[in-house]
């Protein structure tokens, strides 16, 4: 039979497809998120002009150059949920988060006082959960509709689509006699007006993802005549992200497929994703004092865009109790006791490779820093990156038009990074912290986060562009998160050389999160598709240990 077929669509049918790249997936490789030394994460994190902490290199990398002594020191977390998706889901993980030294060197000349080295292992994200977002409200919304949408109105298919296709899910109407034998063209293919789906009254999904983004970071500072401290540092990203999902829609079939199954599963789709690769970087930062005999202290600091290289891995399958039979009637399958049969139309696929480029957008932070006496410090950091300005591109080859490529070229994805401007926006963060000394040794910290949504509201995953990431396209769900709040509490204790921190962070957040984009889709008579709120709250316990020397 006729239909349209996408570029892939001949890489698709021998079983090999990779996941898509897109706003929704490129936001896990630029995390809000407070990870690091317990001092630093008790602290809020507001220590890009204050210093004198390893971690604190990752916002401003002057902030080293505030050390006298030499440095070294390593933190470990444990990290839980705080809704837990069922009964047997394991939300508590352990995480190594930091392992770090700083080596100052004093100089003592008229200008630079010190100079001083540090390297630094920082985890940046974490992706340990889980969660599950049922919807019982679909007003006769369905997945299938999307990708039937899909191959009505675009050039193009998605291996989504082909998959549905397939499994009998996605289904042509075809142009039928008086006596419903569908009309054959001169060709002998069967002719159609359009593609149908299903209607749904209600799915579920499920998710699990595991991994992280580890930060390894190489600084240079120098103090100068104690009132101006300056550093230059160069950071690689190391990402592993991987994720298994299950989407199950359920309800009766659309009136064009003549059954009705009212409370039946109609099918499962089953996702694997691996996202390797790693980024480079760059910041510079600079703390000065700007009245000679005042503590008072202004960190400026810029990072320049993280150039990822990236490796995409994806498999995927679909289990339809559908199928057509030589008349082109699509039947349900059955066993002898009148059980549905739910048929693995498409067996899961080989794993498949694609290089891809993504550049997130420059940041810029200010901070403010004081201290008074041996007493207390008092931290503040501001900082702001566009998101919409996230760049999406390919290694391995060139398009024309979705009618052929050519290997050896790297090429821009215009359309993705349109979608990118259209879904995600300016960001901004605010970092407080405070540290009182209780008495010679023991010292007591509490801070303060917020980070504001990098997604435009009502945000959605349109997949009807031309980007040639939809030529690769598994999934339909995104996820809208909101703001991030965290409120942090920790303790210190220090020696003449040895010291060791606690520090307890909850972070709160939530998500508006859609199975598929009904854009356009919803009629009048179903509404928009009612968005599932995700609780994305954890709770984190950090603890280090340090040396200076």
């Amino acid at each position: 039979m006729n239909r349209k077929y996408l570029l892939f669509a001949s890489a698709l049918l021998v079983g090999q497809v990779v996941a898509a790249q897109t706003p929704y997936m490129n936001e896990n490789y630029m995390p809000t998120d407070l990870i690091g030394s317990a001092r630093y994460v008790g602290m809020g994190g507001a220590l890009g002009a204050l210093g004198a902490d390893v971690s604190a290199g990752a916002a401003n990398p002057a902030a080293l150059g505030l050390y006298r002594r030499s440095d070294v020191s390593m933190a470990f977390s444990v990290l839980t949920q705080k809704e837990k998706p069922d009964l047997n889901a394991d939300m508590t993980h352990m995480s190594f988060d930091q392992l770090g030294f700083v080596v100052s060197v004093p100089i003592m000349g008229k200008s630079v006082r010190y100079v001083n080295f540090g390297a630094n292992y920082q985890k940046r994200a974490n992706f340990n959960s889980s969660f599950i977002a049922d919807n019982g409200q679909l007003n006769g919304l369905s997945q299938t509709q999307q990708m039937a949408d899909v191959l009505n109105h675009t050039p193009y298919s998605t291996p989504l689509a082909d998959l549905m296709y397939y499994g009998c899910l996605v289904n042509p109407v075809y142009n039928r006699d008086g006596q419903g034998n569908v009309q054959l063209d001169e060709a002998g293919n069967p002719q159609y007006d359009y593609y149908d789906a299903l209607e749904a009254d209600q799915n579920n999904y499920d998710r699990v993802t595991e991994g992280g983004i580890a930060g390894y970071e190489f600084n240079m500072s120098m103090n100068i005549k104690d009132r101006a401290y300056v550093g230059f540092a160069i950071g690689v990203n190391d990402v592993d992200y991987y994720s298994y999902s299950t989407y199950r829609e359920f309800g009766q079939i659309g009136n064009s497929f003549n059954e009705m199954l009212s409370g039946v599963e109609y099918y499962s789709l089953y996702n694997t994703q691996h996202v390797s690769g790693y980024g480079v970087n760059a910041k510079f930062g600079a703390i000065l004092r700007p009245v000679a005999n005042s503590p008072f202290r202004i960190g400026l600091a810029v990072e320049t865009p993280t150039f990822y290289h990236m490796e995409y891995y994806s498999s995927y399958s679909i289990d339809s109790p559908m199928y057509e039979d030589e008349n082109y009637n699509v039947l349900l399958e059955q066993d002898a006791n009148g059980d549905f049969v739910y048929t693995n139309h498409q067996p899961e696929v080989d794993l498949a490779t694609l290089h891809m480029r993504i550049v997130t957008p420059w940041k810029v932070r200010v901070s403010l820093g004081h201290t008074v006496g041996k007493y207390a410090a008092f931290g503040a950091e501001y900082e702001y990156a566009n998101y919409g300005q996230t760049k999406q591109g390919y290694e391995d080859w060139d398009y024309d038009n979705w009618w052929g490529y050519t290997y050896g070229s790297t090429v821009r994805d215009k359309e993705m990074n349109a979608l990118h401007k259209a879904t995600m926006r300016g960001s901004h963060s605010f970092k407080f912290g405070m540290e009182l000394n209780l008495t010679d040794n023991v010292a007591f910290r509490a801070g303060y986060n917020y980070y504001s949504s990098m997604f435009k509201d009502e945000a959605t995953l349109d997949q009807t562009g031309d980007s040639p990431a939809f030529g690769y396209q598994t999934t339909t769900d995104y996820m809208n998160k909101g703001d991030v709040n965290i409120f942090t509490a920790g303790l210190g204790y220090r020696g003449r050389h040895f010291y060791a921190d606690i520090a307890y962070k909850y972070r709160m957040q939530s998500g508006d999160f859609y199975a598929f984009d009904d854009t356009y889709i919803a009629t009048q008579e179903s509404g928009r598709l009612a968005p599932v709120e995700v609780n994305l709250d954890t709770h984190q316990v950090f603890f280090s240990v340090g040396y200076k020397f």
